[in-house]
């Protein structure tokens, strides 16, 4: 029984990491209708962040983390501003190759500033335990879980609560109605962005003291995220949050009763099993071509 809760609190860290990717790439496709394909490198650009604040400014672990999230919002807006803002009434083709564009560029980046060689982030709180029914948990994966839950609370309020956030709904529901009634579609979708990219700053924050950081380290991110998306329904965020804790949860019931050399294997055939049964996602919808 206590492997079984230790595999589910592994399983909900890895879910809280996927859960905060997907989120945001749903955000991004649901008001814009673009799939970022660099957002996987904006976890590892938080990562580095993170890695930065507390080695070279010598910050204290909540300082820097704290720093990483408000770094990765401006960040974020400088993407929207530079990337895609210009690539918005473009074809899904140019949408696809500059993203993937922006991927490269700052993976490669990552290598020339700081080498190939993953860094490590030191936190007091991945040494510290504490007994949860009889299994021994890192205090860093409780941070994640608690983490991320405020992250999606303080989500779920801006959007329902909050003008700006009813305007993102708006665009996600039908765009062209939401501009026709003189929604400023250009400042919402840099907002809807900034958020996307705090909440991979959220991931990469509190991940990052429990691995490493590395420049190829928002690639298989990504791919898992996406798994999630696609399993959620394109463009719902809800769909997407409940996909990767369900792909993360998964992930560690693979690595700790069967082998790790599955474990991807697993969590891919979940999500074609799901979309045989439901080819528009759990929560999908039909999409405009």
């Amino acid at each position: 029984m206590s492997g079984l809760l230790e595999q589910l609190v592994n399983g909900l860290t890895l879910g809280s990491q996927y859960a905060l990717v997907a989120a945001g790439l749903a955000l991004i496709f649901g008001v814009l209708e673009i799939v970022n394909f660099a957002h996987g490198e904006l976890v590892m650009v938080g990562a580095y962040l993170l890695y930065a604040g507390a080695t070279y400014l010598g910050l204290p672990y909540p300082v820097a983390a704290l720093g990483t999230v408000a770094g990765m919002v401006i960040f974020g807006i400088g993407f929207y501003l530079a990337v895609v803002h210009r690539i918005l009434h473009r074809g899904w083709q140019v949408q696809l190759v500059a993203t993937l564009a922006v991927s490269i560029v700052l993976i490669n980046l990552a290598i020339v500033v700081e080498g190939s060689l993953p860094k490590t982030v030191f936190s007091e709180l991945s040494v510290r335990t504490v007994d949860l029914g009889g299994v021994t948990i890192a205090t860093q994966r409780l941070v994640v879980l608690g983490a991320t839950g405020i992250t999606f609370a303080a989500l779920v309020w801006f959007l329902h609560r909050t003008r700006t956030g009813q305007a993102m709904r708006a665009l996600a529901q039908n765009r062209e109605a939401a501009v026709v009634v003189g929604l400023p579609a250009a400042r919402i979708g840099l907002v809807t962005v900034a958020i996307a990219a705090a909440m991979a700053g959220v991931a990469a924050a509190t991940i990052t003291p429990l691995y490493s950081a590395s420049p190829t380290m928002g690639t298989l991110l990504a791919i898992k995220a996406f798994a999630a998306v696609i399993m959620g329904g394109f463009g719902n965020v809800t769909g997407a949050v409940l996909s990767g804790f369900v792909l993360g949860i998964s992930e560690a019931l693979a690595i700790g009763y069967i082998s790790s050399a599955y474990a991807d294997v697993i969590v891919f055939s979940i999500m074609i099993a799901v979309l045989l049964v439901r080819p528009h996602g759990l929560f999908g919808r039909v999409v405009r071509a």
